[in-house]
């Protein structure tokens, strides 16, 4: 298939995966928030965020790992990408079940100690099943998307997505806050278990056998070189961003705040999945083009993406901020008031949008040692030292406000790191 009608293609199915993915946590948002008001959603909104950074530095990176390694290998060494899906395999599953335990083990001192509700630390053990499925799944899309396996994500999208909107309002309705997370982990299950089915499927479609025993001995130079920095950054990422989290809760009104950040932040997700559908095609394009040599391609897979994503981004960042007040009622009266945090939090899109298009090259070119020492650890220990000064003089505006000077600065790293690394000869 040519290029162009790869990307097309790709596009436009990835685009139902992650619109009904993205599409219905912005409506189970929405439904939540009229449901438990605004105290107790800035309340799921935190145990959420929890649950995600856990299940982030769960995974260890691999899904990224495999969205690349089995992109690049899948057409010029099938038994290689069999062998790095199969220890991806391994090591999601296992580091998913860590995750669980200390979960499990850490919630009374998370809820009492760090988010001053000791009442919390139930619904942090109910999410506990949605932490274990949801890190496996990392893996599961990452593998699907490096077979360019859009189809199969499109239907697991728009299956899995109905499933959550269902099961996380009706435990909302019936349970309250137990029941809406209770309701996260069965919608996680319910994904784990469709996308293990096809991601079979897919895999011998396409000739590919996953290898478990010996892989690690074998692909160990993937690991040091690629997912352990990786996995380095998210360790390092996700709890400044917790933390920052945390920072805000905890100041008078906080869970109050944290509801007009997240349900702010919803939109802000939202105007970056369009991006992050093109970003993921065309990344699985790159990495597969690299492996088999081709620099002209390479090069205009890589400009493309970038002019793109900026201009949806910069489309999207403007109209939802310039309907802000509009937008933002969807989600109740008392909402109306985060349009300031709304409106820095779409700035900051533009920037981010931009950055992760260009970071494209450093991770086809596999420098993120590199990208954690420059990119990673500069980024969010200057987010949390921001937060700490802005957050408690002025809350939620203070929180976008650092999230939102974070991403200039990233943008500017990743530009010189780029310009340095230039494309001048074929990916090897």
């Amino acid at each position: 298939m040519r290029l162009r009608d790869r990307l097309i293609k790709g596009t436009f199915l990835n685009f139902i995966a992650v619109a009904f993915n993205q599409g219905s946590t912005l409506i189970v948002n929405i439904i939540i928030a009229r449901i438990l008001m605004k105290e107790t959603f800035g309340e799921y909104a935190m145990v959420q965020s929890t649950l995600l950074t856990v299940a982030a530095l769960s995974q260890l990176a691999t899904g990224y790992t495999a969205s690349k390694y089995i992109a690049e290998y899948r057409s010029s060494d099938p038994e290689k990408a069999g062998r790095i899906m199969g220890l991806c395999a391994i090591v999601s599953a296992v580091m998913a079940g860590v995750g669980m335990i200390a979960l499990i083990a850490m919630s009374p001192w998370l809820a009492d100690r760090m988010l001053k509700a000791p009442h919390l630390a139930t619904a942090l053990m109910a999410g506990s099943g949605y932490l274990f499925f949801s890190s496996i799944n990392g893996y599961q899309t990452g593998a699907l998307s490096g077979l360019e396996a859009y189809g199969t994500l499109a239907k697991a999208g728009m299956a899995s997505g109905t499933v959550a909107m269902a099961t996380i309002s009706l435990g909302a309705w019936w349970g309250g806050l137990a029941g809406a997370i209770t309701g996260l982990s069965i919608s996680a299950l319910f994904r784990c278990a469709i996308h293990n089915i096809w991601l079979r499927l897919e895999a011998r479609a396409h000739g590919i056998r996953p290898e478990y025993r010996g892989s690690f001995r074998r692909e160990k130079r993937i690991i040091l070189k690629f997912s352990l920095p990786a996995a380095l950054a998210g360790y390092y990422s996700m709890p400044m961003i917790w933390l920052a989290n945390s920072l805000l809760v905890r100041q008078p009104g906080g869970y109050g705040e944290m509801a007009l950040y997240a349900s702010s932040s919803s939109f802000r997700i939202f105007v970056l999945f369009i991006p992050q559908v093109i970003n993921t095609v065309s990344l699985s394009i790159l990495n597969n083009t690299k492996g088999g040599g081709d620099l002209r391609r390479y090069k205009s897979v890589y400009a493309s993406n970038v002019a793109v994503i900026f201009v949806t981004t910069l489309l999207g960042a403007s109209v939802i901020g310039f309907f802000g007040d509009a937008i933002l009622g969807v989600f109740g009266r008392d909402f109306s008031v985060g349009k300031t945090v709304l409106r820095i939090l779409m700035c900051s899109t533009v920037f981010e949008g931009i950055a992760i298009a260009l970071y494209q090259h450093l991770q086809a070119q596999e420098k993120m040692w590199s990208s954690l020492l420059m990119i990673n650890i500069p980024r969010e220990t200057a987010f949390i030292v921001l937060a700490f000064i802005l957050v408690p003089r002025h809350g939620a505006i203070g929180l976008s406000l650092a999230y939102a000077l974070c991403c200039v600065l990233t943008l500017l790293v990743v530009s010189v790191l780029v310009c340095r690394e230039r494309i001048a000869k074929t990916p090897t």
